[in-house]
């Protein structure tokens, strides 16, 4: 019975990587591009409205990960709680801030950041709330890795869906660090975590759903890294600055 058990959770788990995957490139990529007026306060757009689904979808769909697993125990449970509150928090103040920044008409945004509220706006919305999402972000893949390396399951065998949720999560870090000024950040942790990754698979756990996740994962990143600073002289600039001032 219980290894019929640890099968059905083996073999739920990489398409319940997908779907992590999958609603984090959905909820992380796709708003910004909701740009329309929905009502309320005239600048509450179609963006903040998707935004403050984030979390509430994203967080429970990370835990249902970490149950397939084989759970967290008494520490895993009280440092992902931290992890979600600290991930929460940070993507709370970004809503708001960046909310409050994209509501300044174009013409007025540098005589507002040169205000006291328009500096704090700015800080809180590109440095304070991106660091706290994202390292919240790098922590619960440093947690799930280290949940899944170890569970003694079932390997499962359908890894091609749990790579293919790796490249999608891996493209999704790359685009949101780079964007979010965070690649200071993004780079070392990529690089452990594929360090780690590797490690696990020349152990015998290529099978593994979460080890083949995170090794196409911070591949994808790495491999994006390298090639957007290659197209850039060196550097790593945000795309959305590349289009304004193209």
């Amino acid at each position: 019975m219980a290894a019929a058990v640890l099968s059905q959770r083996s073999d739920r788990l990489p398409r319940a990587l997908l779907g992590y995957a999958a609603a984090l490139a959905v909820l992380l990529l796709v708003p910004p591009l909701l740009t329309a007026s929905i009502g309320l306060p005239t600048g509450f757009t179609l963006q903040e409205a998707v935004d403050l689904l984030t979390p509430l979808i994203v967080i429970p769909l990370a835990w249902y990960v970490f149950d397939l697993t084989g759970g967290l125990g008494r520490m895993g449970l009280v440092a992902f709680l931290v992890i979600a509150a600290v991930w929460i928090e940070g993507q709370a103040i970004h809503l708001a801030a960046n909310a409050i920044g994209d509501a300044v008409p174009p013409g007025a945004v540098e005589a507002f950041v040169r205000t006291a509220p328009g500096d704090l706006d700015h800080w809180l919305d590109e440095t304070l709330s991106h660091w706290m999402w994202h390292v919240a972000w790098v922590a619960l893949s440093i947690l799930l890795l280290a949940a899944a390396s170890r569970t003694h399951g079932v390997p499962a065998l359908t890894s091609k869906t749990a790579a293919a949720a790796g490249f999608v999560h891996g493209a999704t870090f790359f685009v949101v660090t780079v964007e979010g000024v965070t690649t200071l950040l993004g780079i070392p942790a990529s690089i452990v975590l594929l360090a780690w990754s590797a490690s696990l698979a020349r152990r015998g756990l290529t099978g593994r759903p979460v080890v083949v996740f995170f090794l196409v994962a911070s591949i994808v990143t790495l491999v994006g890294y390298v090639g957007w600073a290659a197209l850039q002289g060196g550097t790593l600039p945000e795309f959305s600055k590349l289009r304004s001032s193209g």
